[in-house]
């Protein structure tokens, strides 16, 4: 029997000014803490051929995030809806019973389980601060779901150190406050929850950038995922050579994925989530002035399906030298489409890691030399191609934003002949063009919305790293990473990679 007990605590905030670049625009603070504490325990009963567990689990979190927005040119500040509400709670729990059986001695062993979950979710109207017109800045909203899902699965011994596997589990994934809260500036753009475009007549774009169309899809307070994963492979030893490959299929439905709020036509000047609406396409899109990307709003978009390899390969070579490998690879793709679905944080591309170990036997040290390559990613969906942190999309409007707000201010803009500010004869100094004149060099003659980047490009990355024992009881870890000075990065990161690092750990047991 196993009893524990956890508490966690983080403390984050963000600071943003929208407005692409305008000096004068509003800086947005929205400090973030989030507590969470729970409990699991579970008791096995084991006999000679089979063990069964039931167990249960229980998470209680809250985040506290007020928010405030502050102007840069007088200093006053004002309260303000932050990203989540302020108060905001989750709470969480399952049931489970696993068993695992010795069904043929020696040869096949079956195992299997299921397990009820339940979330529930409130964010309070009353824990909001009024707005000028002395109404909640969010309204109440709640959420109360739950599933069963189970698992089955098998390994069958073909012969000693050659055995298949396979496997068959669902899977529930309820909304988390980040799905059902998330207002605001994000790295996706300016993104509102369901709640606070209520009554708007607002329906889910088609993609995620400016060229989204109305699906007819009403925006409505998204449901749990659900899926279906089969899995299957091969595992072998032989001596000093010992490899596995195994192959999975996960169907999602009812993916939650960021998409283009659509709104009916002259929306121009409405509020939303305290901006107003300042431009709207053909198509209804919307955009404020704190990001040039069309608003965003989360939805159960499509049926999405995530196809995955993994491949390990360990080899004991003579001198005490050891040959590792692992390598993998995932593709997602709308079902529907075959197109990249709108996974949040993208999919990661192909990917290797090599290492060498060294390792002599009866001594207290150990270096491994090791590599780490990774494919280009060209497979980005709508929403990673208009992630300013990915594909870093342009069109008319964010080209025109910038034109005049961040490069007027950085002094890159001349007004022209006429000396009047934001007219049509005001040039980028730098090539003497006219803002419609950059707009059709970046966009081209159509004028189409792009992005900077289409793909994310592979990289080479190297390190060593190595150990040494003292007794029997402590260790000292030492790792010199990314040697080459590699400028990497991968889907929806924040920042590029580090440069050279050095890791040390030292670790003991009493």
């Amino acid at each position: 029997m196993s009893v524990g007990l956890s508490y966690n605590t983080q403390r984050e905030e963000r600071v943003n000014q929208g407005g692409s670049g305008n000096p004068t625009a509003a800086i947005n603070h929205e400090p973030e803490r989030t507590s969470a504490y729970g409990g699991q325990g579970l008791v096995t009963r084991f006999t000679e051929r089979q063990a069964i567990t039931f167990g249960a689990d229980a998470y209680f979190e809250e985040a506290h995030a007020p928010s405030f927005s502050e102007n840069p040119t007088t200093g006053a500040t004002a309260d303000r809806r932050g990203r989540i509400p302020d108060g905001a709670t989750f709470r969480s729990a399952g049931v489970y019973a696993q068993d695992t059986i010795d069904a043929v001695k020696g040869r096949f062993q079956v195992d299997g389980s299921v397990r009820w979950s339940g979330a529930w979710y409130e964010a309070q109207a009353s824990d909001a601060p009024l707005n000028g017109s002395g109404q909640p800045l969010w309204p109440d909203d709640d959420l109360d779901v739950s599933s069963v899902t189970g698992r089955l699965g098998g390994v069958w011994t073909l012969q000693p150190g050659m055995e298949i596997l396979g496997s068959v589990s669902t899977g529930f994934r309820a909304p988390s406050i980040t799905d059902l809260g998330t207002l605001g500036l994000t790295g996706s753009g300016f993104e509102v929850a369901a709640p606070d475009i209520e009554g708007l007549g607002g329906t889910v774009g088609s993609r995620a950038d400016a060229n989204a169309v109305s699906t007819g899809e009403p925006v409505r307070q998204v449901d749990p995922e659900k899926s279906v994963s089969y899995e299957a492979g091969f595992h072998m030893r032989r001596g000093r050579f010992e490899t596995e490959i195994r192959g999975s299929i996960t169907n999602v439905e009812d993916n939650i994925a960021k998409q283009t709020l659509i709104l009916p036509a002259g929306a121009v000047g409405q509020t939303i989530g305290g901006e107003t609406i300042t431009s709207q396409n053909a198509n209804g899109a919307v955009f404020v002035a704190a990001s040039p990307n069309p608003v965003l709003v989360r939805a159960n978009f499509d049926r999405a399906q995530v196809i995955g390899v993994e491949f390990t390969m360990n080899i004991d070579l003579p001198a005490h030298l050891h040959l590792g490998l692992v390598a993998t690879s995932l593709r997602a793709e709308d079902r529907d489409t075959g197109l990249p679905p709108n996974i949040e944080g993208g999919t990661p591309p192909q990917e290797a890691w090599l290492l060498f170990r060294w390792a002599p036997e009866g001594r207290p040290y150990w270096v491994e030399p090791y590599l780490h390559l990774a494919a280009e990613q060209d497979r980005l969906s709508t929403l990673d191609l208009g992630d300013r942190r990915t594909g870093a999309s342009r069109s008319v409007a964010s080209i025109a934003s910038f034109f005049n707000n961040g490069a007027r201010a950085r002094g890159m803009i001349d007004n022209g002949g006429d000396l009047a500010p934001n007219t049509a004869d005001d040039i980028l100094i730098a090539t003497g063009e006219t803002l419609a004149q950059v707009q059709s060099r970046v966009l081209g003659p159509g004028l189409a919305a792009s992005s900077l980047y289409t793909a994310i490009p592979g990289y080479t990355m190297y390190g060593i790293r190595g150990g040494f024992r003292f007794g029997a009881d402590s260790e000292i870890l030492v790792d010199l990473e990314n040697l080459g000075d590699e400028n990497y990065r991968g889907p929806s990161w924040g920042m590029d990679a580090p440069g050279r690092g050095a890791y040390i750990r030292f670790a003991t047991r009493f």
